[in-house]
């Protein structure tokens, strides 16, 4: 604002001022030189504030001003009072918009961040220089002494993942797959992904995303197993048989000695080829059906009877009593009656055949008090727990946690020699899963084992929940 302009509006707000004090003055209240005085006073102080109110705006004008003069138009020489309101309210609306458009952008970080501490896999940001710059919940997790503002080859020395961020860093590549290893953790395996971010994300250049890539490799590993296994299983009992055969065609052809001393060998060959296909059947048409919950109603308690019956020749052969207990007066659930007897069955038949002569086989049912963590996805109201005590040698621990996976054996010669197939407890543990249930095993070497089925007890809800799971 000129000095001028200022003059006429101090002029403009002292003026009523001025009119009072010749009023007073024409009217002898006031001295006419008193008045002069006390209206020149009020034109100062007026001109003063006015000049402290319009300087800041003066200067937001001229910012205004070479803003506009930056695209196009020349700048005004003067500012009117109107204008400089205007401009005043504009600027007030400006500073509104930005602390809003703030608020905005620490909700969405806030919200951001929140999302990606929830993601399963683990996610690391890092600049061009290899300095970390952010990470998420599981990344700290599976590097426990993550930073930020450290070089990434504090944490990951893998040179084809460190090739693999250089390629992207200098734009050979827009994104890049590695496979990694963290061998501190148990050799689990990794696909990481790094690709480049938007210019927008600032000092955050590059992110690096771990995907677990462990069960996948166990399952390859497993069905390379399961080929190799499969072919020496069948490939002993062929041989034999192919030996007999080829003994009984030529040197023994009319021995009825070699024929009567062969024949029973061949018999149990055959049939252990027989079983050992029919295992293999079996759990391929139970893996295809693992994933579809059983629709029909059956009586556990009754099932464990039946079983209890079905094998107590076999037991009372090793002088073995099967004793069956249970504290539960409902024990129905929703589940295939064929495959349960088929799952106790071979529990049963286990336990028999590797317990000492002259025990006991106990089977119990119960109320599961605390049941296994894996059970937490399927919400059961009311699960039960079926236990299965041998007393035998027991099983060292470091074998417990691969018992059920196909073709594993503690002790392959004895297994053999009371006509296992290797497949029995691949069976149970797929059979139970479909149930929506799950199998613990417990054991003490000199003691014995406990094979422990949780399953699913039938209640007024739980019925919508297992088919919904």
């Amino acid at each position: 604002m000129g000095f001028r302009q200022l003059i006429l509006t101090a002029l403009a707000v002292a003026f009523p001022a001025g009119v009072v004090f010749v009023v007073l003055a024409a009217m002898e209240q006031l001295g006419w030189g008193t008045a002069i005085l006390s209206a020149t006073a009020a034109w100062l102080g007026a001109a003063a504030i006015l000049r402290i109110y319009f300087g800041d705006l003066r200067r937001v004008a001229r910012y205004a001003t070479d803003l506009r003069d930056r695209y196009k138009g020349t700048p005004p020489q003067h500012i009117s009072f109107a204008a400089a309101s205007e401009l005043s309210s504009l600027y007030t609306q400006i500073a509104a918009a930005f602390r809003d458009r703030i608020a905005l952008l620490e909700a969405q970080t806030s919200t951001d961040a929140e999302i990606l501490d929830h993601l399963p896999n683990p996610v690391v940001m890092v600049n061009r220089h290899r300095v970390v710059t952010g990470f998420n919940r599981a990344a700290k997790g599976l590097f426990h002494n993550l930073e930020t503002g450290r070089d990434l080859t504090r944490f990951i020395r893998d040179p084809i993942l460190l090739d693999a961020f250089d390629d992207v860093a200098s734009a050979r590549e827009t994104m890049k797959h590695a496979e990694f290893v963290l061998s501190a953790d148990a050799h689990r395996h990794f696909d990481v992904l790094t690709a480049r971010l938007p210019a927008a994300a600032g000092d955050r250049n590059f992110v690096l995303t771990f995907s677990d890539l462990t069960e996948l490799r166990k399952l390859e590993q497993m069905r390379a197993d399961f080929a190799t296994d499969a072919g020496h299983e069948l490939r002993t009992p062929l041989s034999v048989l192919l030996g007999f055969i080829e003994t009984l065609e030529g040197p023994a052809k009319d021995d009825p000695d070699a024929l009567n001393q062969f024949l029973p060998v061949m018999r149990d060959q055959a049939q252990r080829m027989q079983h050992l296909i029919e295992d293999l059947l079996s759990l391929a048409r139970i893996e295809l059906n693992e994933h579809t919950p059983p629709s029909e109603d059956c009586d556990v308690g009754k099932i464990i009877g039946k079983v209890a019956k079905s094998l107590a020749l076999k037991a009372e052969a090793k002088g073995m009593n099967i004793r069956v207990t249970s504290t539960l007066d409902d024990t129905e659930m929703v589940g295939e009656e064929k495959e349960l007897t088929q799952v106790f069955v071979n529990l049963v038949e286990n336990a028999i055949k590797y317990g000492h002569a002259n025990t006991d086989v106990e089977v119990s049912i119960s109320l599961a008090k605390n049941p296994p963590g894996a059970l937490a996805r399927f919400r059961h109201d009311r699960i039960m727990a079926v236990a299965i005590r041998d007393h035998s040698d027991g099983i060292a621990r470091e074998h417990l946690p691969r018992l059920t996976e196909r073709f594993y054996r503690v002790d392959t010669a004895r297994s053999r020699a009371v006509g296992g197939t290797g497949l029995g407890l691949a069976i149970v543990k797929h059979l139970v899963q479909r149930h929506r249930g799950t199998m613990q095993i417990e054991s003490e070497q000199g003691v014995g084992s406990v094979f422990t089925v949780y399953l699913p007890a039938k209640t007024g809800d739980n019925v919508r929940k297992l088919h919904s799971a």
